[in-house]
């Protein structure tokens, strides 16, 4: 069974951050050790000035996970919200740790920071992604306003009104073997769009437009991704399953008009998704 090391937010109400992928991945077979770079009382969408508390140390932490009482190896590690500026830095140690157990883990990166042509976090967090953790990052899974703050911070404003071919540019430039690039350029209003960029090739997979706003979706969606990546998945299809995922749990949300993910009553779409993603070339 093989295990992710998931670092990111942790709700104690709703679904984001760990709380968004820790259920889905365990119905998917995999095993999830959640550390926190932050807890909070729900998620700061529902209200500004939520309770909140950082983890202090988060190396020692995630040193004591991995090894003791023994050594416990993980097959991949998920890097979502960095709660303060140094813990990226402290990620990038705990990363380091984790390959030298089991050398070549694949690292998938969140850079949850923004949406919609603005940042949410202190820009000395995206900076500190960048410089730090978007070197030891396999795959990396930004918006497109997260896209431009990572390689063009001064068109983050226009991030939603970027072409194909932009983000397509902006996505090579960060260095990155594999960017998928969320909520993108769909080919019409009634769909929605990730797209899979390498050196080789772009790729766009879509699903159906569903009217159901909840947070989580881009959390739930690299968790899922990560998790069939280990479980032996190339690239393509395993953004095409987790998007196909993520869909159905939005029609399971919609119909039971939650304002959160609706996991528990969506489990069975989690673990066996009947809808399917359309895949095309750009």
């Amino acid at each position: 069974m093989p295990t992710i090391l998931t670092v990111s937010s942790w709700v104690a109400r709703g679904h984001v951050g760990n709380s968004a992928t820790t259920f889905p991945l365990m119905r998917r077979g995999l095993d999830v050790v959640a550390l926190p770079t932050v807890i909070l009382a729900h998620h700061p969408g529902h209200k500004r000035d939520v309770a909140r508390a950082e983890t202090p140390d988060l190396l020692a932490m995630g040193q004591d996970i991995l090894g003791s009482p023994a050594p416990h190896p993980v097959d991949g590690v998920l890097v979502g919200y960095v709660a303060v500026p140094p813990q990226a830095m402290a990620i990038t140690g705990l990363i380091a740790e984790a390959r030298a157990y089991r050398e070549g883990i694949p690292m998938l990166l969140d850079p949850v920071s923004g949406d919609g042509g603005k940042l949410y976090v202190d820009k000395l967090i995206v900076d500190e992604i960048r410089a730090n953790l978007l070197p030891m990052a396999d795959v990396v899974t930004p918006n497109v306003t997260e896209l431009a703050a990572l390689a063009a911070p001064r068109r983050i404003r226009r991030a939603p009104k970027l072409t194909e071919d932009e983000i397509v540019a902006m996505a090579r430039s960060l260095g990155v073997p594999t960017v998928i690039v969320t909520s993108a350029p769909a080919s019409a209003k009634d769909r929605i769009a990730n797209i899979v960029i390498t050196d080789e090739l772009a790729v766009r997979v879509e699903t159906p437009r569903l009217e159901v706003h909840v947070q989580g979706t881009g959390d739930l969606l690299a968790g899922l991704i990560l998790g069939e990546i280990v479980s032996g998945s190339d690239i393509v299809p395993a953004v095409a399953t987790a998007s196909a995922i993520v869909h159905d749990l939005l029609a399971v949300t919609a119909k039971a008009g939650s304002d959160e993910l609706a996991l528990v009553a969506g489990q069975k779409a989690i673990a066996e998704p009947k809808g399917v993603a359309e895949v095309s070339m750009l």
